[in-house]
């Protein structure tokens, strides 16, 4: 048999209400939410804002391109140039290299294409539409406007649209008769020959004051692609965000819990180290290396040691010889399915006084069935065994007065008969004969015959006690008085030792009186070659009694003449009649009390007299009745 304990508690936190925890984790997932969002909206700016940079970028090439190419052929002195969208296509031919460009494009207000990177789709319509926000009056010349069109055919095409002013030379055009040519035959100049490709009307007039539009399309291939992948890295970090908040939620609780467990086994330690402490069964337990772990207060009072002389140490270095028994190796591995409970009932001697335990052996194992250790379970019943020892003796001694009062009363009658004859037959001689002295003897045996049988009737019906406040310092001087004589003429010594004042007790002071003077007279009777007679009185432990010690140092008494000096007729004295203790015993007892008797050979007898202080009512009862 063993037991097996669940020392640890479930946390506490998994008891939390499930609203909480929905609450926490919702509040948790909105944020993680609402960040991956933002970090998304975030990165799809900055690439939008990339691929403007990058529109205007190439918008701003077109027009400076154009002009420098324009300017270039102006610088070079030749009149005979190209129209001005050629220079814009010639720049737009040199830009469609990148990759990333779908389509440059130069447009008239009705999207007719000027210049386009595909120059076969020169002078055809386009096929994208201008924003309205474009030819609004409120709308900036040189604001960019983007727009994202989504084909089946080629994906997400990013089209940036900005208005776009031709360069105009500063000075008005002059009639052709008006430009001559230095030549270095005449040094002159001569007229310039006109050109038939130029086209003047085309830097002015009406069509020159007509709006046109740059377009630039972007494959947004690469921006979709790095668009996926950061949503799946910042769907990962997000993730990851959440594992971690989730994780540190649960290493809070698990903490928590922790705290809250350590907690709750401290106080449970505290609690079982206090029951165990206050229990009032000794209990003594050792580890599986057979070190003493747990000695509480009722062990150190019954077996006289020590806690702290005892923890850590192994029992036999501790425990009396009878319990070593218990803590021996063999049978320490036993299996469980045997019986592992071992009871004995075991007799120590401890500060010179003989203990008698119960001692109950269990061995501790856990629930893998593993050696712990044992624990020893002693339950003092010294007391216990005092009192099966006193009901035993008194059911002895109430045989004997029950059977002592039948004889009494069959021979007390008859002795009556024989005292009165014997008084007759003594009138009937004279004084001085022998036939009245013989006559005279014999009314004297019977008369002793009869004191006799009133002591054995004491025994058979409780004596009618005469109660009344008693001071028992003022007895006990009285009584040392009276064998003071006897004691001295034995070179015996009396001391008195006694708490004043005293509490007064309700008793029958002949009685108490009767019983102060037969031990101390015992005691002196004890000591032959002289010695000391120690009398002390004291308040009981808790105020309720009054004990009064009664010690000589004469002969003493072995164990098995204590268990009998109470037997009426028992002695140990030449010429004594063995009724002095029975008599002193049953008078304590009628006055609700008790005597105790320890003893040892060579080193004196010592008797204690427990007497109790009796409350009003239990007085008045004893006045009106006698008490048992």
């Amino acid at each position: 048999m063993y037991n097996r304990m669940r020392m640890f508690p479930r946390p506490r936190f998994i008891y939390v209400s499930p609203w909480l925890l929905a609450a926490a984790t919702g509040l948790l997932v909105l944020i993680v939410v609402t960040f991956a969002l933002s970090n998304i909206q975030r990165e799809k700016r900055l690439m939008t804002n990339a691929l403007v940079q990058k529109a205007d970028t190439l918008m701003r090439v077109i027009h400076s391109g154009a002009r420098a190419s324009y300017i270039a052929d102006l610088r070079r002195g030749n009149w005979n140039i190209e129209p001005w969208y050629e220079h814009v296509q010639r720049v737009i031919d040199h830009l469609t290299d990148d990759p990333d460009i779908r389509f440059l494009a130069l447009v008239d207000a009705r999207g007719r294409i000027i210049a386009h990177s595909n120059r076969g789709l020169r002078g055809e319509q386009s096929t994208f539409r201008l924003p309205e926000a474009l030819r609004s009056d409120r709308i900036d010349t040189g604001t960019l406007i983007y727009q994202v069109l989504t084909t089946r055919r080629e994906g997400r095409i990013f089209e940036a649209f900005r208005s776009f002013i031709p360069y105009r030379p500063v000075m008005p055009p002059m009639p052709l008769r008006f430009f001559r040519k230095r030549t270095p035959a005449d040094g002159g100049n001569t007229l310039l020959r006109p050109n038939p490709h130029t086209r003047f009307h085309d830097l002015e007039g009406d069509e020159s004051r007509q709006h046109y539009y740059v377009a630039v399309g972007l494959d947004m291939r690469a921006y979709d692609r790095t668009l996926s992948r950061l949503r799946f890295q910042i769907l990962m970090l997000s993730l990851a965000m959440l594992l971690v908040g989730v994780g540190g939620w649960l290493s809070l609780a698990a903490v928590q819990g922790y705290r809250i467990s350590q907690q709750t086994l401290a106080e449970i330690q505290a609690f079982t180290g206090l029951l165990i402490a206050r229990l009032p069964v000794g209990i003594i337990a050792t580890d599986r290396n057979g070190r003493v772990t747990t000695w509480n207060r009722a062990a150190a009072r019954i077996l006289g040691v020590a806690a702290e002389d005892a923890m850590g140490r192994e029992p036999g270095m501790v425990l009396p010889r009878q319990l070593q028994v218990f803590f021996s190796p063999v049978g320490k591995e036993q299996d469980s399915s045997g019986d592992q409970g071992r009871e004995a009932e075991v007799r120590i001697c401890v500060n010179g006084g003989e203990v008698v335990l119960i001692c109950y052996l269990i061995d501790i194992r856990d629930k893998e069935n593993n050696y712990m250790g044992k624990v020893l379970l002693l339950s003092d019943v010294t007391e216990l065994k005092a009192m099966e020892k006193e009901m035993r003796q008194n059911e002895r001694l109430a045989a004997v007065g029950r059977m002592a009062a039948g004889v009494a009363h069959e021979v007390r009658n008859p002795l009556s008969s024989v005292k009165g004859l014997a008084l007759l037959l003594r009138d009937k001689f004279a004084r001085s004969s022998r036939e009245s002295e013989m006559a005279t003897l014999l009314v004297q045996e019977v008369e002793r015959m009869n004191r006799t049988i009133s002591e054995l009737l004491s025994f058979a019906r409780p004596a009618s006690l005469a109660l009344a406040p008693v001071r028992l310092e003022e007895l006990l001087r009285q009584a040392a008085r009276l064998i003071d004589a006897d004691a001295a003429s034995d070179g015996i010594g009396i001391t008195l030792t006694l708490e004043e004042p005293l509490p007064t007790v309700m008793a029958d002071r002949d009685r108490l009186s009767q019983v102060f003077i037969n031990i101390m007279l015992n005691g002196v009777q004890s000591m032959e070659q002289g010695g000391e007679l120690r009398v002390a009185a004291r308040s009981g432990t808790g105020g309720q009694t009054v004990e009064v010690v009664i010690e000589d140092t004469g002969c003493g008494m072995d164990q098995e003449t204590m268990e009998q000096v109470f037997y009426p007729y028992f002695t140990t004295r030449e010429g004594g009649t063995g009724i002095g203790l029975a008599i002193s015993q049953k008078i304590v007892s009628d006055h609700g009390g008790n005597i105790r008797m320890e003893s040892e050979p060579g080193r004196g007898t010592r008797v204690t007299i427990e007497l109790p202080l009796r409350s009003g009512e239990e007085e008045q009862g004893c006045d009106r009745e006698p008490c048992a």
